[in-house]
Order: C-alpha cells, then sequence, then structure tokens
C-alpha cells in the first residue's frame, strides 16, 4: 500500500513538473476581461477582439470611469458578463493587461454596426467587424 501511495505521488508530481499547465491558473482580471472579449465577439477576428478589449482598457484609464477592471465590466448596461472564453480572447487580453492598445485612448466606446439607432458619425474613430468604436457617446 505505501507503494502505491509513493508511486501515485510521484506521478503526480511528475504531471506537474513536465504538464505547466496542470499547476497555472489565470489571474481574475485576465479571465474577467476574456469573458467579455468573448461574449461581445466570439466570431470576430482577434483584431476585432482586441479593439473590443481597448475600449474596456481605455475605460480603465480614463478618469471618468471607475479605476477597477471589475468595476469597469460590471456598470450596468456596458458590456455582457460572460461565462466562457476560448485561447484567443484569452490571449487578446493578456495583451490589452500588459499594455496594447488596438484604438486610440479617447475611444471608449462601440456600437454594433447593424444597430437599429446608430450613433453620429462625428465621432466614430474605427470600424471593426461588425462593431463601430467612438470617441464619445454618439447617442447622448
Amino acid at each position: 500500500m505505501r507503494r502505491l501511495i509513493t508511486a501515485l505521488l510521484a506521478l503526480a508530481i511528475a504531471v506537474c513538473i513536465f504538464l505547466p499547465s496542470a499547476r497555472y491558473t489565470e489571474d481574475e482580471d485576465s479571465v474577467l476581461l476574456a469573458r467579455t472579449i468573448y461574449a461581445l465577439g466570439k466570431n470576430e477576428s482577434y483584431q476585432t477582439k482586441l479593439k473590443l478589449g481597448s475600449v474596456v482598457m481605455n475605460r480603465l484609464e480614463n478618469d471618468w470611469f471607475p479605476d477597477d477592471l471589475g468595476e469597469v465590466l460590471t456598470d450596468p448596461q456596458q458590456f455582457p458578463a460572460g461565462s466562457r472564453y476560448d485561447s484567443d480572447s484569452l490571449r487578446a487580453a493578456h495583451e490589452l493587461i500588459s499594455g496594447r492598445r488596438a484604438l486610440r485612448s479617447d475611444a471608449l466606446y462601440y456600437q454594433a454596426a447593424d444597430a437599429s439607432a446608430p450613433w453620429g458619425e462625428e465621432y466614430r474613430v474605427a470600424s471593426a467587424g461588425n462593431y463601430n468604436f467612438y470617441c464619445e457617446d454618439g447617442n447622448a
């Protein structure tokens, strides 16, 4: 019995050493952002995912929005609360948290390109996939 326990313990240690993903866990902010990116753009290109995440990070760095990623993401009626994510969404989240941006810093809003009440074009700074990105709330 003692040999069996020793062998199982050795196997568990070997798995942790040779499979780093078995002992690696993602930080909460990366997962939260990845879930939001996936909820918004699961069928979008990687560049569109970066732009969607850039809106979130631009808000985080803007004085008009909360200083906490979780608070930015849970601001009422702003971002969907996803429960799943894929490898592209997680990779985009890591890049964005590390400082990469795909939009200029004043791009704080997004809207689906096929929205029934489109925002004013004078504030649009970019379009990607099925989204338009704005520097001001064109709905105000």
